[in-house]
């Protein structure tokens, strides 16, 4: 993949037939979006603080926020003449303008990507509401991948709500019991629930690693932190989180859906970037000191 093609998407340009329609209208031949995969834009929070005269409602933006928020979307490749209709799709640089992010692939990889930002001028103070036409644009975008909603539902809510993940699944020594639950336990709001992730397990040495993969099972637990950022930084520094070079740190942390039996919740988890030699599986998926 080239990296400097790569466009991070959020909104509406989530649904293929409404970027269709858009260069239908303007004469266009549709550009094709490959797709690369799915993304989250870690430490952002989404915003309808903007006015879009052609949906005739609010339309969505993202902006920094702090610790334990995230806004999922989807990583495409452009071509050059796909960049140049975006940027007039987008109205750039007037209404939105182009802004170089890292986001977080499903698989635990820091990405360098291009998405767009509502100009600093075009924002108002109060809640732009979406019209249900342009919700659901991005609603059906991001279940179609089976991606969060529910910072969109919070976005539409309330001007300055946050896209704030406060759950955080753990399978090893931070659960009940285990070495490390003195650490977490501060912080656990409970109930605790059991769940489980699509990945397999690996031993090494006095704590487990966990690599997503989708033909395995890790159980563990849900864990809901009410204050989930200072959680997040206790949790940071004992697995060894790098927040510039995620790739360099001992584990990843990434949203992940968990299933709780009755559903599925979106939680923080942490991902071991490199398996050593020696690491061995985990059968089962179960970790056991």
């Amino acid at each position: 993949m080239r990296e400097q093609s790569l466009y991070f998407a959020y909104g509406s340009n989530l649904d293929a037939a409404d970027w269709s329609v858009w260069c239908e209208e303007q004469g266009e031949e549709t550009e094709p979006l490959l797709e690369v995969s799915p993304a989250w834009l870690v430490d952002w929070s989404m915003r309808f603080h903007y006015r879009s005269i052609r949906r005739e409602g609010g339309a969505a933006d993202v902006v920094p926020d702090g610790k334990g928020t995230a806004v999922p979307g989807v990583l495409f490749n452009l071509s050059p003449r796909g960049w140049a209709l975006m940027d007039r799709k987008e109205g750039a640089p007037t209404h939105y303008e182009r802004a170089s992010v890292s986001v977080m692939t499903a698989d635990g990889r820091s990405v360098t990507a291009i998405t767009y930002v509502v100009a600093q001028e075009k924002r108002r103070s109060s809640l732009q509401t979406p019209t249900d036409a342009y919700a659901a644009l991005i609603q059906g975008g991001l279940e179609n991948r089976n991606l969060s909603i529910q910072h969109l539902k919070s976005a539409i809510q309330k001007i300055d709500a946050s896209s704030a993940i406060q759950y955080v699944f753990v399978y090893g020594t931070l659960m009940r019991g285990q070495s490390r639950w003195a650490q977490l336990k501060p912080w656990s709001s409970g109930p605790v629930r059991s769940g489980r992730v699509n990945g397999r397990l690996h031993h090494l040495g006095a704590y487990p690693g966990l690599r997503l993969e989708h033909d395995g099972i890790v159980h563990g637990e849900l864990h809901r932190c009410e204050c989930i950022e200072q959680a997040l930084d206790e949790l940071d520094r004992i697995e060894g989180w790098n927040a510039r070079r995620p790739e360099d740190g001992l584990y990843a942390r990434l949203p992940v859906a968990v299933d709780v039996g009755d559903g599925s919740v979106w939680a923080w988890t942490y991902v071991v970037n490199h398996l050593p030699s020696t690491a061995m599986p985990i059968h089962g998926g179960r970790w056991a000191a």
